[in-house]
C-alpha cells in the first residue's frame, strides 16, 4: 500500500507578482463566497482567493493548466503535461510556483477531475494536496477534513490503468477515489477490474439520482464507487455533476484539458486558471484540438486577476461567460 507523499515548497523566490485585478468582479465573488478567511501562504505569495457559492444542480468548477507561449500543453516528444513547465529552463522558481498555484487550487477543491488517460502518462499522480502547508492550512483555515475526492473519467472504462500507483493508497490516509463513467464503462468496469469496486446507477436523468441512495462519500476508503451515467458509451456529463453536489462536492479543479474543453461546450466550466510558461513546444498538442467553437458563438473570459514571474511565466485567473454576442447588452451583466 502507497502512502500519501506530503512535501513544502521553498518559497523564498516564489512570490507571484499581480499586476492587474478586476476588483469590482472580485468584489461580488467574495460577497457570495462561503470561505471567510484566505489561506496564510496564499495572500502571501500569490493573491487572495475567493469563490462564489456553487449553482443549484452542480458543483462550481474551475480549471488549472500550463500552456506554452504558443499554447501547446505538451511536447510532441513527451506527452506529460508538467513538463511545460518544469522545463523552463530560465526560471526554475517559475516552474515551482505553477505546481504551488495547481496545489493552491487542489486545496480549495472538494474534487478533482483527471482522465484516465493522465494516468497513463504520469505513473506517480494522486489528487491529493502534494504540499504540506497547504494541506494543513486546507484544514484548518477552509475547515476541509479530508483530502479531495478525486474522479476519474472515462468514456468506456478500457483506457483505466488499474494498476495505477492511485488505486493503491493506503485505506488509512482515508483518500476517496471515484471512476464516473458511461453505462457500457460500467460492464467493462465489472467484468475487467480487479479492484473492490461499488457499481452506482445508472443514472439518466437528475431525477434518477434525487429517488436514488449515493450513501456517504467519505466511509468504506477500501471500495471505489464507479458512477454510472447516460446511456450506452455516453456518460452524462450534467447528471454525473449532479451527483458530485450531492455527495457534497461544492467545488471541482478540473485537471482534465478534453474534459475542460467539453464543459467548455457544455456551458458548466466557470473559471480556467492558465499558467503560460515562457517556452515554445510547437506541435498540435492543444487544449480543444478536436472541438471547435463557432466565430459569432463562443465563451469568452474576463482576467480576474494577471500575474507574473521574472520574466518568463505569466498567472491567469479567468472568468468564463457564456451567451456573449456582438449584439449582448452588458450593462449590469453579472459575472
Amino acid at each position: 500500500m502507497n502512502e500519501l507523499v506530503f512535501f513544502e515548497i521553498p518559497k523564498q523566490n516564489l512570490k507571484i507578482q499581480i499586476v492587474k485585478k478586476s476588483d469590482g468582479i472580485l468584489e461580488e465573488i467574495k460577497k457570495e463566497s462561503v470561505e471567510t478567511a484566505v489561506m496564510p501562504d496564499v495572500a502571501e505569495y500569490y493573491t487572495d482567493i475567493y469563490f462564489p457559492k456553487a449553482p443549484a444542480h452542480r458543483p462550481y468548477t474551475f480549471s488549472s493548466i500550463v500552456l506554452s507561449s504558443d499554447g501547446k500543453m505538451a511536447y510532441g516528444d513527451n506527452p506529460s503535461g508538467p513538463l511545460i513547465a518544469k522545463n523552463n529552463f530560465l526560471d526554475p522558481d517559475g516552474s515551482l510556483g505553477d505546481f504551488w498555484v495547481l496545489n493552491v487550487l487542489r486545496a480549495y477543491a472538494d474534487g478533482i477531475i483527471i482522465g484516465a488517460r493522465t494516468l497513463l502518462s504520469e505513473p506517480g499522480i494522486t489528487c491529493h494536496v502534494y504540499e504540506e502547508r497547504l494541506s494543513r492550512q486546507r484544514k484548518e483555515v477552509l475547515g476541509k477534513k479530508y483530502q479531495p475526492c478525486g474522479v476519474i473519467v472515462s468514456l468506456d472504462g478500457t483506457d483505466i490503468p488499474f494498476d495505477h500507483y492511485i488505486f493503491n493508497v493506503d485505506p488509512k490516509e482515508e483518500y476517496k477515489l471515484v471512476i464516473a463513467t458511461s453505462p457500457k464503462g460500467g460492464e467493462y468496469i465489472k467484468a475487467h477490474s480487479p479492484l473492490k469496486h461499488q457499481l452506482i446507477g445508472p443514472f439518466k436523468t437528475i431525477e434518477d439520482v434525487d429517488h436514488a441512495d449515493l450513501g456517504e462519500l467519505y466511509t468504506d476508503f477500501t471500495t471505489f464507487p464507479v458512477i454510472v451515467t447516460g446511456e450506452g458509451e455516453n456518460p452524462d456529463t450534467k447528471v454525473l455533476m449532479y451527483a458530485l453536489k450531492k455527495w457534497g462536492l461544492e467545488k471541482l479543479c478540473i485537471e482534465a484539458p478534453s474534459y475542460c474543453t467539453h464543459l467548455l461546450q457544455q456551458g458548466m466550466l466557470d473559471e480556467y486558471f492558465i499558467n503560460y510558461s515562457m517556452v515554445f513546444a510547437g506541435g498540435g498538442k492543444t487544449p480543444g484540438y478536436a472541438t471547435e467553437f463557432g466565430h459569432m458563438d463562443h465563451p469568452h473570459a474576463d482576467f480576474l486577476t494577471l500575474g507574473i514571474h521574472e520574466s518568463n511565466f505569466i498567472f491567469t485567473r479567468q472568468k468564463i461567460r457564456y451567451g456573449v454576442t456582438n449584439e449582448t447588452d452588458l450593462s449590469g451583466y453579472k459575472y
